[in-house]
């Protein structure tokens, strides 16, 4: 399915143009219109992304489906005709309620707080049909529509990076999600690419981590930089009444009901300084306690306000 086969002509660019008009900072040209990508200020060190919060679906479109197991390994390629075996190879098609907006907001407060606007990456396809946050054959499993999506939210971070460095020389990705799996722990996930059973362990390193350029830059220890009370965001995040893991409280994920914690995905790794570069990522998982409607307005504020006094400290000085 091409995209002249799903909108007329005219029917396409109204509907750039109302993706375009949906903010008031500057949009830009995009390959796909599931994409909404608007740039910031000149001067921003931040990158907004919310790859799960999508709500279109294209009518006729593929859907994503269980990878078959071959040789061991996963492959999501619907052309490869292998095995399906139970409980391996599964595709999350759930979308993250509401973290578009909540994204949203943890923009707009930055920008309140900093008078600088970040920039801002968010998908519209819903989850059942594109994942950003999985390697693209995972992601989109050649729906070409989806593809597209995919590629244009992938190189709307990239180019903003490259901007950040050339502009202020380094900055951050945030990436907002929501969880439910494990919601009885009620608690912000913060994900630098630690592994779980590493923080469990107390013994951990920047070595795999998505902000080891800024861990680097440093003059605290790592250990410092993600749990101390003063200077770790989940520090920040405690002081402000918010329960994070990792955190001076909660510095292990078994310290919690279930113990659930999410270290970053694909867009952690991908966009984060892991493997070279001055622009970090930090993965943002939120509880459903903090996703309502009657609830986001609340903690996107002070979830933003969170951010920028962390960055103050490692990034803004």
């Amino acid at each position: 399915m091409t995209m002249s086969q799903l909108l007329p002509f005219p029917c396409f660019l109204c509907l750039i143009t109302v993706l375009a008009a949906s903010s008031s900072s500057t949009s830009l040209p995009s390959s796909s219109p599931y994409v909404k990508v608007e740039r910031g200020d000149p001067d921003t060190n931040v990158i907004i992304s919310s790859p799960h919060g999508g709500s279109v679906k294209i009518e006729g479109g593929w859907m994503r489906q269980q990878g078959s197991l071959v040789d061991g390994k996963c492959d999501y390629d619907p052309q490869v005709d292998g095995p399906k075996v139970p409980g391996k190879c599964k595709v999350i098609t759930v979308a993250d309620h509401n973290t578009q907006e909540l994204a949203r907001i943890i923009r707009d407060t930055i920008q309140n707080r900093t008078g600088i606007q970040p920039h801002f990456v968010a998908s519209d396809l819903h989850r059942s049909q594109l994942d950003p946050n999985r390697p693209r054959m995972e992601a989109s499993q050649r729906f070409d529509v989806a593809e597209a999506a995919y590629d244009t939210f992938h190189g709307a971070i990239d180019n903003f990076s490259q901007e950040i460095e050339a502009n202020v020389g380094a900055g951050i990705v945030y990436d907002i999600h929501g969880y439910v799996k494990y919601a009885a722990d009620d608690w912000i996930m913060l994900g630098y690419n630690v592994r779980k059973g590493d923080l469990n362990s107390g013994v951990f390193d920047d070595h795999e981590s998505s902000i080891k350029a800024m861990a680097r830059r440093s003059n605290y220890t790592f250990t410092d930089i993600l749990l101390d009370a003063d200077i770790s965001l989940g520090g920040i995040m405690e002081t402000k009444g918010l329960k994070t893991c990792p955190s001076p409280s909660y510095p292990k994920p078994n310290m919690g009901i279930l113990g659930g914690y999410y270290r970053g995905g694909h867009i952690t790794r991908e966009h984060g300084s892991l493997n070279g570069g001055n622009v970090d990522c930090v993965q943002i998982e939120h509880p459903p306690t903090m996703r309502g409607l009657d609830d986001i307005g609340f903690y996107g504020v002070v979830v933003g306000n969170a951010i920028v006094d962390w960055m103050d400290i490692h990034y803004n000085n």
